[in-house]
């Protein structure tokens, strides 16, 4: 049973437990072994049809037929069930020995799976994306070695490349553009993207769909959900089936191009107050649902220092508006864009401000929140920086965490429970905080997994842009500080009093709540001014000053 007072949560995962009795491993080793003679069977059906298909298309690569790209997902994950039960069976030398094989095992595996997602491509690679940002699930030897997909995605042969643009847009690559580079800027798991200049002068990037994507997008999936389900048999602990369900909501929605112009244009209109702000507009006469033409637009990647640092941009700025920007889209307007890995959001110096401008790319995957859940989210954030406990139960649970809602609230602030207890906004995570959050995983896997399978499917996408957000903040070294959490306060504050003013039964119910919102807005204000006030040289000064007079009045 998890308990309010001595949880803390924990950010590892113990794939497996360590078996003492022999016989165990040897029924489920049993049981793998059935699990896979059952998937051969069932392969054996779909491999002439993938033939097929793919000798009917000009893309041809044998490394893409059915038969290879299920053969190398079934080798690999009997190569890691197998590693697991061999290894970690019986350890002798006691706990400290067992933890050294354990993570020997797990480095292993996570390069097995890294080197899969990079033969297979596609889909493979979405899912390994995915998992390389559960850092409060997934050992550090999985995040860190997935984490690489996010900038190092095969890429497809330019040939090709001009093909997907010849078939899509009816002409020839050369009667559309002046220049087209032959080296992408960037290559992603669904697509990769190249500069080129129009006929008329102006510089776009073409955003162009993988060409066998599409085609074997729900085979994969399909594919996954069978492996899992076998590896599940063996490891009972092992829960990613919700991994699968995501997929297969969401690929649809990212393959097609022209959703992901339509959520950027939305997403421009709905933050059009926010300056730091450029989203690229879209060229809707050359796009189509495989084929994306945008404006061009430079900058440095956000994990980027050396980059910040030579043109003289302020991480800490990056961060705040980073987090000002998802409190809003989030709190505000339950719009939210889920994929802010580093290769899809930019920094550049505003030369006219003379301060960071943020460029926001690949809008192909949003998570559009009902409104009970936006609101109930609010109170919850609320309550998490109030430190109002009886809140966080209640939001907690409204959001489906039952009683697992310490750990809950653990998940979704990377905190310990004593921290959410002392209030996250008062202390930042100290290097001893982190290391207990990451070394003590193992015990709390099974109720983390409950938790993922009874929370509402737009929490899982929530989750995972937590993650992507929080890694940017580690690598350029900042974190969730007080300013962001005035943004988050102030986001919450406006959400919830612009819904009881659509809900208001008079006019002197709507004023009561509006003078209540100024009256909460006002109050941030001065607090924020009152930071602001206290980091100044001044402030600095007045505080040494009175330390000075504290001191000498004791004497």
């Amino acid at each position: 049973m998890v308990t309010r007072t001595n949880l803390t949560i924990q950010v590892t995962i113990r794939i497996v437990p360590r078996v003492a009795a022999g016989e165990l491993c040897s029924q489920r080793a049993g049981k793998m072994v059935i699990g896979f003679y059952r998937l051969a069977s069932l392969t054996s059906v779909t491999l002439l049809s993938s033939g097929v298909l793919l000798h009917k298309s000009q893309y041809l690569d044998p490394s893409d037929f059915g038969v290879v790209r299920i053969g190398r997902a079934v080798i690999t994950t009997a190569a890691i069930s197998i590693d697991y039960l061999t290894h970690l069976r019986h350890v002798p030398g006691g706990p400290e020995k067992y933890e050294d094989i354990k993570s020997q095992v797990h480095m292993r595996s996570a390069q097995r799976l890294l080197d899969l997602c990079c033969a297979n491509r596609g889909t493979f690679i979405k899912v390994g994306q995915h998992l390389g940002a559960l850092e409060y699930l997934l050992p550090p030897e999985y995040t860190r070695t997935l984490s690489v997909l996010h900038s190092q995605a095969p890429v497809t042969p330019l040939i090709d490349v001009l093909q997907v643009v010849k078939e899509e847009l009816g002409e020839k690559s050369s009667h559309l553009f002046l220049h087209f580079d032959e080296t992408p800027l960037g290559a992603a798991s669904l697509a990769q993207v190249h500069r080129a200049v129009l006929r008329d002068g102006r510089t776009v990037a073409v955003k162009v769909q993988h060409p066998k994507v599409q085609s074997q997008s729900k085979k994969d999936i399909f594919l996954m959900e069978i492996l899992l389900r076998v590896v599940k048999v063996v490891f009972p602990q092992f829960e990613f089936m919700w991994l699968v369900d995501e997929a297969k909501k969401n690929l649809p929605l990212e393959l097609n191009f022209l959703n992901e112009g339509h959520n950027a244009e939305r997403m421009a209109t709905m933050v059009r107050a926010f300056p730091f702000l450029r989203i690229p507009k879209i060229h809707w006469d050359l796009s189509t649902e495989k084929v994306l033409v945008m404006e061009y637009v430079e900058g440095g990647q956000v994990n980027n220092k050396d980059y910040m640092e030579k043109n003289k941009i302020d991480v800490n700025q990056v961060s705040q508006a980073l987090g000002k920007l998802y409190s809003e889209m989030i709190f505000v307007h339950g719009f939210v864009h889920c994929d802010p890995h580093p290769g899809n959001v930019l920094v550049r110096k505003n030369l006219e401000t003379n301060s960071p401008e943020i460029i926001l790319l690949d809008h192909g995957l949003y998570q559009v929140l009902t409104e009970s859940f936006r609101l109930d989210y609010c109170h919850l954030w609320q309550a998490l920086i109030d430190v109002n406990m009886e809140g966080i139960r209640k939001y907690s649970q409204r959001l489906g965490a039952g009683e697992l809602y310490p750990l809950f609230a653990c998940v979704l602030t990377a905190r310990s429970w004593n921290s959410v207890n002392r209030g996250i906004k008062q202390n930042s995570v100290t290097k001893e905080e982190a290391l207990e959050i990451r070394n003590n995983a193992a015990t709390y896997l099974p109720q983390i997994s409950q938790l993922l399978s009874q929370v509402p499917r737009q929490m899982l996408l929530l989750l995972k842009t937590n993650d992507l957000l929080r890694g940017i903040e580690t690598t350029l070294q900042t974190s969730a500080s007080s300013s962001s959490f005035l943004s988050m306060s102030r986001c919450c504050v406006r959400a919830i009093s612009r819904y009881h003013k659509e809900h208001a039964v008079s006019v002197w119910s709507y004023a009561h709540i509006s003078i209540s919102e100024s009256f909460y807005l006002g109050q941030l204000y001065l607090y924020e001014l009152f930071l602001r006030v206290r980091s100044s040289r001044v402030g600095r000064w007045l505080h040494h000053i009175l330390d000075w007079v504290s001191m000498h009045q004791h004497c």
